[in-house]
């Protein structure tokens, strides 16, 4: 054997060599592609193979041929061959996995950034958690300046937040949606704080100039929250909620999609609220009776139809007798609220104070009738206006006063002689009504007598005709009732005064 042929042989050899390599090495860097790039690097691999036969199979001419200087230099550059493309794949194979490494970090890059922006959605909905738990606490110190100021107008508040918090339940608001609702509800009627305690507490029913002042109440309100928050649909609640669609409502008189839909949510339950709660100038109504009112309104274009077909469907999640929510003010306050009712439930110029303070008196469970038996007595003046006409309004209103001065006279002396027994005078338009707790039944016996004696004076020196109705009652029997008794439909023989 020659040694152009040993050398050619070698050389053969080694590309077959690095040849097998780069196949081997292809590959299983084949598997670490792409799929579409393993598409692309099969049909090199077909090629490399192809080279590779073609390498053993020169090797066996190799031996047939003397010495030649071309068959070195076919050797060499078919070596060199198996060279290149040993260091394409190598080259290939590192870029690869640099590729690889990139990606990997890439990935774990990636996975630190979500981490980071998972940690910083984390803290902004802490942040938000606190904003909104920061809000529902001023809302609530505000709702408690409510009640300090006025019970009946936070009691309000708490129960038209259920029922606007029900309705937009069955609409299906989100939680977001059903969180604006309950604060704006909570502070809707906040502009009351402004309003003057001789329209706010006043026991009987609005005057024009009362619901012209009263009226304010959205405005005041809705400025003091327009400025401080950026949500406005709060302060829309406290503007729009007495917004009516025909135009008919105030402060604006907006009409139709001008009213956003909160504020017709919580006016369909602010109205519903008022008809169902007992105040003391109106008594509570029937679950039936209000919805078929609220219905009404709708059908006379004031309120959201809609919204009231809702209400009508979870009405019965609503319990008739709407209970007030737990007490919010302070202990001290109570002996407050009643010094507050009692001076505005006092007749103007007169010692003397209306008769819807009994239905106060009765709810903050300040009397014993339902721990013992009370009694009440009417006295009904049925001809005062003749009487007015005959010796003038004047005078007659003199008179009145001067019978009730009596009055008063002996249920004070009464409740000063009896430690044990507990008598009251009210005025009812020109009539008087006594509520009496005795400890015997002898004691409202005398008692009457002594009234009987009082009527028999004005009768006989101002030819007064008064008629004195008296009825008893068990401990526990409903105040509204009794009274519905006494007005309506007196049980025992009338004793006139003059008897």
């Amino acid at each position: 054997m020659t040694t152009s042929t040993i050398i050619s042989a070698a050389l053969i050899l080694l590309g077959i060599i690095f040849m097998s390599a780069s196949l081997i090495l292809g590959r299983k860097m084949t598997k670490s592609l792409p799929i579409e790039l393993q598409n692309n690097w099969i049909p090199l691999l077909c090629l490399m193979t192809l080279f590779l036969l073609g390498y053993i199979a020169f090797l066996p001419l190799l031996g047939e041929h003397t010495f030649s200087p071309r068959q070195v230099f076919v050797s060499l550059i078919l070596f060199g061959g198996a060279i290149f493309v040993f260091l394409v794949i190598i080259f290939t194979r590192s870029t690869i996995a640099k590729i690889k490494a990139g990606e990997d970090q890439l990935k774990e890059n990636n996975i630190l950034l979500a981490e980071e922006v998972r940690v910083r959605r984390a803290a902004e909905e802490k942040i938000r958690q606190q904003s909104d738990r920061m809000l529902h606490d001023i809302l609530e110190i505000m709702a408690e300046m409510i009640a300090n100021r006025d019970l009946h107008t936070f009691e309000h508040a708490a129960q038209v937040a259920k029922i606007a918090g029900l309705i937009g339940l069955e609409m299906k608001l989100s939680d977001d949606d059903l969180k604006i609702i309950e604060f704006g509800c909570l502070v809707h009627d906040i502009g009351k704080t402004a309003i003057p305690d001789d329209v706010l507490l006043k026991p009987g029913r609005f005057d024009p100039q009362d619901r012209f002042i009263m009226q304010y109440h959205p405005l005041v309100g809705a400025k003091i929250f327009a400025r401080h928050l950026q949500d406005d649909r709060i302060a829309d609640i406290i503007l729009n909620h007495h917004e009516r669609l025909d135009g008919s409502g105030y402060p604006a008189g907006l009409k139709g999609d001008e009213i956003d839909l909160f504020s017709r949510i919580v006016a369909v339950a602010d109205t519903y609220e008022s008809l169902m709660a007992r105040r003391p100038y109106k008594q509570p109504m029937s679950r039936d009776k209000a919805l078929a009112i609220v219905d009404k309104e709708a059908k006379a274009g004031q309120l959201d139809q809609d919204i009231v077909n809702v209400l009508k469907k979870i009405a019965p999640e609503i319990p008739e007798d709407i209970a007030p929510p737990p007490q919010v003010t302070a202990g001290f306050m109570k002996d407050i609220e009643v010094f507050r009712r009692k001076t505005y439930f006092r007749e103007p110029l007169t010692d003397f104070y209306n008769y819807r303070y009994l239905y106060f008196l009765d709810d903050a469970q300040l009397l014993r009738n339902n721990t013992m038996p009370y009694d009440l007595f009417f006295i009904d003046i049925p001809t005062f206006g003749e009487f007015q006409q005959k010796i003038g309004h004047v005078v007659a209103d003199q008179i009145l006063d001067e019978l009730g001065q009596s009055l008063l006279k002996t249920t004070t002396e009464w409740g000063s002689e009896q430690g044990t027994d507990s008598v009251m005078l009210f005025r009812k338009g020109n009539d008087y009504l006594l509520y009496g707790e005795f400890a015997e039944e002898k004691n409202a016996a005398s008692f009457k007598k002594q009234i009987m004696g009082d009527l028999a004076s004005v009768k006989k020196e101002w030819n007064l005709a008064t008629t004195l109705y008296q009825q008893n009652f068990p401990a526990g029997f409903s105040m509204d009732k009794a009274l519905a008794s006494l007005f309506a439909a007196p049980t025992k023989t009338p004793q006139q005064a003059d008897a």
